[in-house]
């Protein structure tokens, strides 16, 4: 920043300050006689931009006009860097704000992420959990009806070889019945044949004797 002591108009009285320095530099000015006035130097002409003013007086008016226009230019130029400057600053201010809001929002976004990932994966272990106990669950009851049936199918075949063997005994038990209830009638059949022969004879000896 460049600091200029001084009081010096304001900006509104720049441009008609700068508008008469103009004019005074574009007002031709008396050219002086050659036997009072001596021709100045290359170097002080080089000071006044090329115009031709040979009074000392005018000079210093001059310089000083053009001294206070500079001066006026350069305060309107420092104010113009200033203002530039505090833009640019408040512009890298809101920047810098985005730009930590971007990553707040962002780093909120990977928290987020990072919650969600790690839920569903609790999610996903719990159902693989469950999953898998209800498939142990499943094969245990398929191992206990399998255990049944086969317990089922040798009670069956149990009862089957006892009912074999009950109805063998039983027809066995018929077939000895049957053979008895010959053997039985047999018997009778012959002691009926046995006591009609002995019927038959003491009639015989009855009648031979003459007993009543």
């Amino acid at each position: 920043k460049v600091l200029i002591h001084g009081n010096y108009p304001s900006r509104e009285n720049f441009t008609s300050n700068v508008d008469k320095l103009v004019l005074h530099k574009e007002q031709p000015t008396m050219p002086p006689k050659k036997s009072k006035v001596k021709k100045p130097s290359s170097n002080k002409d080089a000071d006044l931009d090329g115009m031709d003013i040979t009074l000392p007086e005018d000079r210093i008016k001059y310089l000083e006009s053009h001294t206070q226009a500079l001066e006026l230019q350069l305060v309107y130029r420092t104010e113009q860097t200033s203002n530039a400057v505090a833009e640019c600053d408040a512009l890298r201010e809101k920047l810098t704000e985005a730009t930590q809001k971007c990553e707040d929002e962002k780093k909120l976004s990977m928290e987020v992420m990072r919650a969600m990932t790690r839920q569903y994966k609790g999610m996903q272990e719990d159902l693989l959990n469950k999953i898998n106990e209800r498939e142990r669950v499943i094969q245990t009851l398929r191992d206990t009806l399998e255990t049944q049936r086969i317990s089922h199918i040798e009670h069956i075949a149990a009862k089957d070889e006892i009912i074999e063997r009950k109805n063998a005994a039983a027809a066995k038990m018929r077939d000895e019945e049957e053979a008895m209830c010959q053997q039985f009638v047999k018997m009778i059949v012959d002691a009926r044949i046995k006591l009609c022969n002995q019927t038959k004879m003491g009639d015989t000896f009855t009648l031979l004797t003459g007993d009543d």
